[in-house]
């Protein structure tokens, strides 16, 4: 990086030379001048050329601060030129006054009687460069836009597609299969509990994985079904406790909430001596936090390792904020921004 940037100013003083060479024979019609002369005009391209590809770098630490395309496209253009407009006439100004009025000791009267031209020259290029330097960075920023959008699309396909996966893969069908032929041995009425809640939470889960996102009361109302299904075959050794009003204001990804019960589920031991207690809350920082107490498996099932991860990314992207994960060694707990949807929206 340090070497690039150091070719990158070489780069700019060698063209910076050589534009000054080129106005000079353009404007005088010939190389053939005193030595002094190659030196002062050396030095004047230079305090021109060099400022000129500052701005780039200028223009990038300003633009992390206080420019962003996509969002406030106006406002981004207003302060870019702003900012463009002060740099420029800054720097032709001092140069200017430097080589001519201090260096030559001309007057000011002469010096804008002979020079106008080339002052509103360099105000002409300048804006051509910050033109081109804008474009780029409108452009780069689009393109990151949509790269973006992408890549969170293809995480929620991707996070879908797992739960979808999760839900009905052999092991939680198996089990619930099991579970449901020992009811029909002991309790038939509770075997046709059992097999409602099945059926509900499946259709549930085709339903809410073509949405984006729905309300936290409907988050809540699906996690009961699983939580019930999987009390019925853990028994008191599985305890949830939900204390979320479903009636806040906002909103989650659908199955988010089951995806954390479920993760919490998948990485614990759970029997009667060691009972896995979990927590559903809304913190005073409008969060959804699903914490449970830890006692992780000695042997976990195989797992991608990329539900928590795809959740995160999709709620950063979706509120601007990150999903927090806590652990020590009694509790892991996992913070969710819940999403606020604006009226009309």
């Amino acid at each position: 990086m340090r070497k690039r940037v150091m070719i990158n100013w070489l780069v700019a003083f060698v063209v910076s030379i050589l534009i000054g060479l080129i106005t000079t024979v353009l404007m005088g019609g010939s190389l053939k001048m005193p030595f002094m002369q190659y030196v002062w005009n050396g030095g004047y391209s230079l305090s021109l050329g060099l400022p000129l590809f500052a701005n780039g770098y200028l223009f990038g630490w300003f633009e992390k601060r206080f420019i962003d395309w996509v969002n406030r496209p106006v406002q981004s253009v207003i302060r870019a030129l702003l900012m463009h407009a002060l740099y420029s006439s800054f720097v032709i100004w001092v140069v200017n006054w430097f080589w001519f009025i201090y260096i030559m000791d001309r007057e000011w009267e002469l010096f804008w009687m002979h020079n106008r031209g080339t002052i509103i020259a360099e105000y002409i290029i300048f804006i051509i460069i910050a033109a081109i330097i804008y474009a780029m960075s409108f452009f780069k920023a689009w393109r990151n836009e949509l790269q973006q959008k992408e890549e969170v699309k293809r995480q929620s396909l991707a996070l879908q597609y797992k739960v979808l996966q999760d839900q009905i893969n052999p092991h939680f069908l198996f089990n619930s299969l099991n579970v449901l032929g020992s009811l029909m041995d002991i309790d038939i009425n509770k075997a046709k509990n059992f097999n409602r809640e099945l059926s509900h939470f499946y259709r549930d889960v085709l339903h809410f994985k073509d949405l984006d996102i729905i309300s936290l009361k409907d988050e809540i109302d699906f996690v009961k079904k699983y939580i019930y299904l999987q009390q019925i075959r853990f028994g008191e050794a599985l305890q949830v406790d939900i204390i979320a009003n479903p009636k806040v204001d906002g909103k989650v990804i659908p199955l988010s909430l089951q995806a954390l019960v479920e993760n919490a589920i998948k990485h614990n031991e759970i029997s009667q001596a060691s009972p896995l207690n979990i927590v559903i809350a809304i913190s005073d920082d409008y969060e959804l936090v699903v914490e449970n107490n830890l006692q992780t498996k000695t042997l976990l099932e195989k797992t991608s390792k990329t539900g928590l991860k795809n959740l995160a990314g999709r709620y950063e992207y979706l509120t601007g904020e990150k999903m927090r994960i806590t652990k020590n060694d009694h509790y892991f707990r996992v913070s969710v921004p819940l999403i606020k949807v604006e009226e009309g929206s």
